[in-house]
């Protein structure tokens, strides 16, 4: 059992962004469990505060979801990332993705584990939502430049999108050794792009038909 830490006054919203972070940690160690108690001694805070500020163990793991979430959005999802193509844009969007779920350890398990416990369904539901609605307008925005083919449904192509990355890089995680990151991005980059029905005939095609309009003269 680690040692208790010291306890100190802090706001509320301190000691609450400290019990998600020690309950990140405990959850690595545990493999997707932990326990309130041994979470609030870890923070040094009270186990009462704990219980205050999440109400039961189901709490705090709804908690690190959506703090895992709220790190995707701010960080991928909702990020307008620089390119002047679709496919540009989603190289860069992809490799970010997939540098997140390898280098936050966290990720597979809220992917595989947190994510079938019935107390949490709500909120994977609400957060996969989110993602989605995110991705779509992507899409959407894709097709209306004439970049992917419009007879696609936006939002069930990117969902398929997005399950299909994130089950591919959780199995590439598990395996020993584990594959580099860069093969990985690359891996998620090409299955994107032919999902979405886009060649590199057809990213070369967007990328000369936007340096024309853009007045760039190509040999």
């Amino acid at each position: 059992m680690a040692p208790k830490k010291h306890r100190k006054r802090r706001s509320p919203t301190e000691a609450k962004r400290l019990l998600i972070e020690t309950a990140r940690a405990a959850l690595v160690e545990g493999g997707g469990d932990l326990e309130m108690t041994e979470v609030a001694a870890r923070a040094g805070v009270s186990e009462g505060l704990a219980y205050y500020h999440f109400g039961n163990k189901a709490g705090l793991l709804d908690a690190v979801v959506r703090d895992f979430y709220d790190r995707l959005d701010e960080s991928v999802m909702a990020v307008p990332f620089p390119g002047d193509t679709w496919v540009e844009r989603e190289r860069a969007r992809i490799g970010e993705f997939v540098r997140l779920l390898y280098e936050d350890p966290v990720a597979p398990l809220v992917i595989n584990v947190l994510r079938v416990n019935p107390a949490l369904h709500a909120e994977e539901r609400e957060r996969r939502r989110r993602l989605n609605a995110l991705g779509a307008r992507n899409i959407l925005q894709a097709q209306r430049d004439g970049e992917i083919c419009a007879d696609h449904n936006p939002k069930t192509l990117v969902a398929m999108l997005l399950g299909g990355v994130m089950a591919g890089v959780t199995e590439a995680l598990s395996e020993n050794p584990r594959k580099p990151l860069a093969e990985t991005q690359e891996v998620a980059f090409g299955f994107v792009m032919r999902a979405a029905g886009v060649s590199e005939s057809d990213a070369a095609a967007q990328r000369r038909r936007k340096n024309e309009r853009n007045g760039i003269l190509q040999n």
